[in-house]
């Protein structure tokens, strides 16, 4: 036998309190029930979220539960999966929870607020706890005789997606890179002679002419303090455009890709 629990708000329950549907369910003549594990009694149909539902309890157990456990599992008798948040309570003749479980990611939990996410994925299914209560504790919270169960449920909400926190460029990091081979804001210039092993002839390489490379003495200093010691002393203010500093030993090729990097690019 099922009964419906009217549930009567004053002022405007906040969101732990909305979407619940309470149905109670009496077992009479609790401890006369077979109780050999695997024995059970399965109680009528009653509504709840607009499906059928039964609560089916075994007070000696399931074949996986503990000696002197109770089990207690309710089914979907609806031809329509739903994914509820759920919870029992065993109801005193004060009408006060003395054995409750809520589940919260299918571990039983003590506390009746708490309640987790169950999901009946068709008709029949059914989800429950094969260590519900102690007998003995069922026992001696009987009323008249009888186990009263408070089944609640309400829809679960679905998962909530966490945003990826916001994380800003770094603007510093662009800024220098657009720096490389600036002319207009650098003071420091450096010349790289093409090298032309195969050229035999001494006019034709005193001809061709080196590449110019750009740079700025503060980058130098904070990410190639070698090249940096290559340029010498700070230059004054009103001073001539920088001495050009020759490269040896390099080509242009690879000078650029080490100048590059030193400015943030990638090393090719």
């Amino acid at each position: 036998m099922s009964l419906s629990v009217p549930i009567v708000d004053v002022g405007t329950p906040s969101p732990e309190f909305q979407g619940w549907e309470r149905a109670e369910v009496r077992f009479h003549g609790f401890a006369e029930l077979p109780a050999e594990a695997g024995d059970f009694k399965e109680s009528s149909e009653f509504t709840c979220l607009g499906h059928q539902w039964t609560l089916k309890i075994y007070p000696g157990g399931t074949a996986n539960s503990d000696e002197g456990m109770v089990a207690l599992f309710l089914r979907n008798m609806t031809n329509k999966g739903i994914k509820i948040d759920l919870g029992f309570s065993v109801k005193d003749s004060n009408g006060k929870d003395r054995t409750h479980q809520a589940y919260i990611n299918n571990v039983a939990r003590s506390i009746v607020s708490m309640n987790g996410q169950w999901n009946f994925v068709a008709a029949r299914s059914s989800y429950g706890k094969t260590h519900f209560s102690r007998r003995s504790n069922i026992l001696d919270h009987l009323v008249e005789g009888s186990l009263v169960i408070e089944v609640r449920m309400r829809l679960a909400e679905p998962a909530k997606t966490i945003p990826s926190p916001f994380i800003p460029e770094n603007p510093a990091c662009n800024a220098i890179q657009k720096m490389f081979m600036d002319e207009k804001s650098s003071d420091v210039v450096f010349e790289v002679q093409h090298r032309n092993d195969g050229e035999s002839n001494p006019e034709k390489k005193a001809k061709m002419s080196p590449t110019t490379f750009y740079a700025h003495r503060l980058i130098l200093q904070t990410c190639a303090p070698q090249l940096a010691e290559m340029c010498g002393g700070p230059m004054e203010n009103g001073s001539s455009p920088p001495v050009p500093i020759s490269i040896p030993n390099v080509t242009p090729k690879i000078f650029h890709h080490i100048l590059n990097y030193v400015y943030g690019g990638e090393m090719a």
